[in-house]
């Protein structure tokens, strides 16, 4: 079969999915040597300062090359700021717990991402959610609550911010499709790793420890999984609609949990597995839904 025998929304719609693995695989990465960094004793707000910070030093060729500072004139301002703000949030909460919880859980419970997503996309790009997602956005919060199950002896708080980054990282989504009809992927970075680095420079005085040589080497392979990473995701949203692409997210399960027990020699428990198979199920039942209605 040639390319000129698939058509261009197919050939559209599978680049989205594979950009969008790719930048799973790279927010694996940032998990992985955040969690490295937090298990050395840095905290959330210093391991995100560092982060943004080498993310704006990275980006400062590619800002060379596409024309200088004139290049990084946008049209939503106000849009960049909010994704800015809720990337950097998401950074700082997630890492926070995962100073607690193994990656794997972590990970797991970030899962109700498509379900937000949907949700505001409601409001925000005037999708229409019939009855059938909004029961599979009902399981995939009972999921939710296995995992973390509040009120039980197993409940670790750790699980809010879980909740808390998957939160900002849905609203991030939104906002990205927002902005990209005028706004071009550098210039959505490059104001994410500003209003990152730029915001938790208040906190980080708070917080700090000095990096060495060995750590600035983690934080060098953050900003590089971060920056390919988001230029995934901003491409992958190019192609195809946030809530198609939204279940591609749990691919990162699988290399959250190998990373986990290899580097860090830790598992999720039973009810992590049972509450992770509900958020899955849930998300692929709400994928095949839109998929037949838009056959």
């Amino acid at each position: 079969m040639t390319d000129q025998t698939i058509s261009p929304k197919i050939q559209n719609t599978a680049s989205g999915v594979f950009m969008m693995l790719g930048a799973f695989v790279m927010y694996s990465g940032i998990d992985v040597l955040s969690k490295g960094l937090g298990e050395q004793g840095y905290h959330a707000i210093a391991i995100t300062w560092g982060r943004t910070g080498i993310q704006v030093l990275m980006l400062i060729p590619f800002i060379i090359h596409a024309g200088g500072i004139g290049a990084l004139a946008t049209r939503h301002p106000l849009l960049q700021l909010l994704r800015g703000i809720v990337m950097m949030l998401a950074g700082i909460f997630f890492v926070a717990g995962l100073a607690y919880l193994p990656l794997a859980t972590m990970t797991a419970i970030n899962f109700i991402n498509p379900f937000l997503i949907t949700i505001l996309s409601i409001f925000f790009l005037k999708e229409i959610v019939g009855k059938h997602r909004w029961i599979a956005i009902a399981a995939g919060f009972i999921g939710a609550l296995v995992i973390i199950r509040p009120g039980t002896e197993s409940f670790h708080p750790a699980g809010l911010f879980s909740i808390a980054a998957a939160t900002c990282w849905a609203i991030s989504v939104i906002v990205t499709r927002m902005v990209q009809d005028k706004d071009n992927g550098l210039v959505t970075m490059f104001y994410t790793a500003v209003i990152g680095v730029v915001g938790t420079s208040f906190m980080v005085p708070f917080f700090w420890k000095p990096f060495t040589w060995d750590t600035a080497f983690y934080l060098v392979g953050i900003g590089i999984c971060s920056i390919v990473g988001q230029g995934f995701m901003i491409g992958a949203l190019r192609h195809a609609s946030p809530s198609l692409l939204a279940p591609i997210g749990y691919s990162q399960l699988i290399w959250a949990t190998l990373f986990g027990y290899v580097l860090f020699g830790n598992l999720p428990d039973n009810w992590t597995w049972v509450g992770t198979a509900i958020i899955v199920l849930s998300g692929l039942y709400m994928w095949w839904r839109e998929e037949k209605a838009a056959g």
